[in-house]
């Protein structure tokens, strides 16, 4: 009769901390949900919000050629330090990851329809749409001004092998 009720409270205990295992998952991951949602929001609103003033020099190469400069360490409030002090590179090749990581976050589809092109200092993002630069621009203007939006999007550019 013993070893059945101890084989009963062991089987209960197990089944309640299962229960609690679960439920805490679960609750972290919508929490975390949560804050991408509203990270992905700021950033999907950006791509359309034509009020952002979009950071960077659009250049047209010709009536379907663009260009986007961005050169980050020109910049009033330039991250070179902080993305250093985080041992990345902190010009072209950092920044190729954070635009990459903000897209991703926004809208993925646009990377179908950009190029990137990083120098040691800054980067050139070419599209034959005026528009998306725009929007890259905007993007920019956004990660700049919102450090957990930055830390998300570097995230996203280490998984994908896009950061440096």
């Amino acid at each position: 009769m013993r070893k059945i009720t101890q084989k009963f409270i062991i089987i209960n205990v197990i089944i309640v901390i299962s229960f609690f295992l679960i439920f805490s998952c679960t609750e972290r991951t919508s929490n975390n949900n949560k804050l991408m949602t509203s990270k992905n929001n700021k950033l999907v609103d950006a791509l359309e919000n034509v009020t952002i003033k979009p950071r960077g020099e659009l250049v047209e190469i010709s009536s379907t050629n663009f260009r986007l400069d961005y050169y980050d360490v020109s910049e009033k409030d330039t991250h070179v330090k902080f993305l250093e002090a985080h041992d990345y590179q902190g010009g072209g090749p950092s920044w190729l990851g954070i635009i990459y990581g903000a897209v991703k976050m926004s809208d993925p589809s646009l990377l179908d329809r950009i190029r990137f092109d990083d120098e040691a200092d800054g980067i050139a993002i070419w599209s034959s749409e005026k528009e998306i630069l725009m929007k890259i621009g905007r993007l920019i203007s956004v990660v700049k001004r919102d450090e957990k939006i930055l830390i998300e999007a570097i995230r996203i550019a280490e998984e994908d092998g896009q950061m440096e």
